[in-house]
Formats: structure tokens, sequence, C-alpha cells
């Protein structure tokens, strides 16, 4: 919990009051400055209901309201900062340590206390350069999606694979370009499904079928930047192919996206 600021969230102040000792910082929040939005509208705390979260405020005009606690941010003062000190355990600096560091990386969303160790795992292992172990990196990836963007899962990825042998993990690859395309980047996308190209490209017969899918769909939204025909021959090549190794509700979109093309 960052104290070094002017103010703490009111969402970051909720747990501790909870906590065995809560009642001294409950009372030096009552007086404290208040505000939601905009720092110079401030209003000073007249009551704080712990069951239904809601401050009730003053506000310089005489004007009372009352909103939701985690809705805004209080100014620190000594008292605040001697109370909530009190209630800091080392298992929450620790904790504190590791929301930083997955901040630094990019993640901009508040983690949930469980899903900390395995996400700051992955953004180690990124760090490193090092590919983790396919469970690991399974759930390194479901905790990006839910906590990142397509941003994260890019930086995550790409890192991982520079710690891959050759070829590299198929699912992976098709990860990475289902985060380039999402992020916008088709070109570098396009680029990792070459992969598949090769002949000794380590794909088993499901990766192949989705990485040539994933090929496919990238051509076609080349084609729509740039209409070239060259681009839809391409895209059916790679949908025949997809097909051919099992019809998939995915490979009916290439194809429908090609019939609306060429129309």
């Amino acid at each position: 919990m960052d104290m070094q600021g002017e103010d703490i969230s009111g969402e970051d102040i909720l747990p501790l009051l909870h906590k065995p000792g809560g009642q001294q910082l409950h009372d030096a929040l009552i007086g404290a400055s208040f505000y939601r939005d905009d720092p110079d509208v401030l209003a000073k705390i007249v009551s704080l209901d712990l069951r239904s979260r809601a401050v009730r405020l003053q506000f310089a005009d005489g004007r009372s309201r009352s909103v939701p606690f985690t809705s805004g941010y209080v100014l620190l003062t000594p008292s605040l900062v001697t109370a909530i000190s009190s209630l800091h355990t080392p298992e929450d600096e620790a904790l504190d340590r590791m929301r930083q560091k997955i901040a630094a990386f990019g993640f901009r969303s508040k983690i949930e206390d469980d899903d900390l160790p395995g996400l700051l795992s992955a953004i180690e292992a990124a760090q490193a350069y090092r590919l983790p172990w396919r469970e690991e990196r399974f759930e390194g990836l479901r905790l990006s999606r839910k906590y990142g963007s397509p941003r994260e899962e890019t930086k995550l990825l790409t890192a991982w694979l520079e710690g891959a042998g050759d070829p590299p993990p198929g699912d992976l690859v098709i990860a990475l370009v289902s985060a380039l395309r999402e992020s916008g980047r088709p070109v570098e996308a396009l680029a990792r499904t070459d992969l598949v190209t090769r002949k000794a490209h380590g794909l088993d017969r499901e990766e192949t079928r989705i990485l040539v899918t994933q090929r496919g769909a990238l051509w076609l939204d080349r084609y729509e930047l740039e209409h070239d025909p060259e681009y839809l021959d391409r895209a059916r090549q790679c949908a025949k192919r997809s097909w051919a190794i099992q019809p998939s509700e995915e490979c009916s979109m290439v194809y429908r996206r090609i019939d609306t093309f060429e129309r």
C-alpha cells in the first residue's frame, strides 16, 4: 500500500477497517478530507457505515451527501498514516511488493490476492526470457487475460518465446498471433503464422488447423487494407488446408468472409 503520496483510495482502506484494531482507523477517518474525481473538490467525512460501505460527506457550501467509500480518495494525515501502519502486516507488505512489480510490467487492474503469485511468476519468467512449463503458462495467460489487455499478453508471450527452442511451442504461437491481431498488429501476427509453412514446424494436427485458420483470417485482414486479389487466394488456400484437417466454425467464418469480398 503506497503511503508516500498525499492520498489513499477508499478501496485500499476498506479491508483494513475489518481487521482487529480497525476502530482506531475508523476514528481517524472522521473529519478527514475526501474527494471523488477532483482533488480540488474536498468534503469532510462525517460518518462511515461499514455494513453499507457508505461514507457521509459534508461539503464546504453546507451540502451533505452519502457516497460509496470505495468511490473516492482520502487525504492522508499523520493520524491516518499511524492507524494504517499499525494494521499493515508483513504479509500485506509482501502482497504490496507483488502488486508493484506487476504494475511495473504494465498491468493496471486491481489483482485479487490469490492471483498475485501466479501472475508474478509469469512476469518473472518473461523478464528472465524463460519458457514456463505448459501448465504454468496456461495459468499465466489466464491471469493475463483476466487482468490485462492483449498488449500485456503480447509482452508476456514474446518474452517467453525468446526462451523457447526451435520450433517454438504451438500453443504459444497461436496465443501470440491472437494477441497481436487483437492489439492491432496484423502484419506482425501474419509473420508469426509463417511457422505453419515450414516442414519442421513441430505442430500437431489441431495446432496446425488453428494456426492455418488464423493465417487465412489475417490474409483477409490484409486484403481489406490493400485489396490485392492475391491475398484472397492465399486466404482460400489456408481455408482449404484447415477444412481438410477438420471442419470448424472458425474456418467457416473465413470462407464466409471470402464470399463477402468476392460479391
